[in-house]
């Protein structure tokens, strides 16, 4: 289901917040995202002729002029052209500033400043701007000045290392996460400060690094270090817990993900596999004897899951309150009912071809609606007249950009 504006009960707490968005590819562009479904207008600056990179991406079947990567994260957002090595372009983006409450930006460090946009220009700008700078490393310390993409800050987080056994590692995580959480970690801050902004009537500066949200995000993981000075070890599809009771098993058709952490998890678990009788062993009858005979005890797990199906399995401890779940592909829990139900993903229409994409809801429901983006994502440079035009300068003005291709 698409939500319309005109939705009666569809939250917009930054309706009349005006984003400008001075980033590209993932991070930046899915915190302006998120920052959009909340009802903020977000602009898109954009290189001319060329645009934000993840426009190159693969092609939307039936929309070939949008990528799938760039859909991801750009719906409802309008979209300017603009050189901003200009000094005409540099001047737009100055007048666009002023009447912005929120400037995002995902420049490496140093380049904003050096592009006349940086922080203490644009509050000079705008005295109470939100100011926003995505980055790999931050925009202080020995590594700001470092170029980064996700792959690079897994690495570097150590969760490479952590991912896979020990035999098998090091493992990049499938798709970008840190870009991600870094974009989560982005409109988290952006929200915190303006409202700062709102209480104090002063601008602020929120400066996101992606390697701070990947340490943040192995929260548990590096207290185990710093805190018990015991130093993470990759466990492949053994859970963090180090439960036996807890993992990947196979099963008579498909994997099977569970945990049995807690004593009665495991005690409804042997009971729904048929094991009770392992509850009076003295060898697996409490979490230390299992502990000290893990080994024996997740052979006779693995056995008795032969007796069923990962889908069967799944049901009969869901139903008995153990966390457990097929090994699914995407494909396969993209077509799960609970998540159409949970409307994760929303449709909306290219006005152009009339034909629809899917996109990302902002990933919770709230008033128990699940919100999305009003409209389909921006051609490069839909809205260059438009918004220039509202900046008072007249069809010969903007002509006469477009021939010096500063638009």
């Amino acid at each position: 289901m698409t939500l319309t504006k005109n939705h009666p009960g569809k939250p917009a707490p930054l309706q009349s917040i005006r984003i400008l968005d001075l980033t590209t590819v993932l991070a930046g562009p899915y915190c302006t995202y998120q920052l959009g479904l909340l009802g903020a207008e977000v602009i898109k600056i954009e290189r001319p002729g060329q645009g934000d990179w993840a426009r190159n991406g693969s092609p939307i079947t039936n929309i070939p002029e949008f990528s799938a990567q760039f859909v991801a994260q750009n719906a409802g957002k309008k979209s300017i052209t603009l050189d901003l090595q200009s000094d005409q372009g540099r001047e737009i983006a100055l007048r666009l500033i002023e009447s912005s409450d929120i400037l995002v930006e995902n420049f490496s460090p140093g380049v904003a400043d050096r592009l006349g946009l940086g922080y203490e220009m644009a509050r000079g700008q705008r005295k109470d701007i939100v100011y926003c700078a995505l980055s790999g490393y931050g925009q202080d310390g020995p590594m700001s000045r470092r170029p980064a993409y996700d792959h690079v800050i897994q690495a570097i987080s150590g969760i490479t290392m952590l991912t896979g056994t020990r035999e098998s590692v090091p493992n990049r995580i499938g798709p970008p996460l840190f870009d991600y959480l870094a974009g989560m970690y982005g409109a988290f801050a952006v929200m915190a400060a303006l409202r700062e902004r709102d209480r104090t009537g002063q601008s602020q500066m929120v400066d996101v690094a992606m390697l701070d949200a990947a340490i943040v995000a192995m929260a548990s993981t590096v207290s185990t270090l710093v805190n018990g000075g015991i130093t993470p070890q990759p466990n492949g599809n053994t859970a963090a817990s180090g439960s036996p009771a807890s993992g990947i098993f196979e099963t008579r058709e498909g994997l099977l993900s569970m945990t049995g952490n807690q004593e009665q998890q495991v005690v409804r678990l042997c009971r729904v596999l048929g094991l009770d009788a392992l509850l009076d062993d003295d060898s697996f009858s409490t979490t230390a004897s299992r502990a000290a005979n893990a080994d024996a005890f997740r052979r006779l797990l693995a056995s008795a899951l032969q007796q069923r199906t990962a889908l069967e399995w799944e049901e009969l401890l869901a139903a008995a309150h153990v966390p457990a779940a097929k090994v699914r592909t995407v494909m396969e829990t993209m077509n799960e009912a609970h998540v159409a139900h949970r409307e994760v993903q929303q449709q909306v229409q290219d006005p152009v071809t009339g034909h629809s994409m899917s996109v990302p809801s902002i990933g919770f429901k709230w008033n128990q609606l699940a919100l999305g983006p009003d409209e389909a994502p921006p051609r490069l440079g839909q809205h260059t007249d438009q918004l220039l035009a509202a900046l008072g300068l007249s069809a010969t003005d903007i002509g006469q950009l477009r021939s010096a291709n500063v638009i």
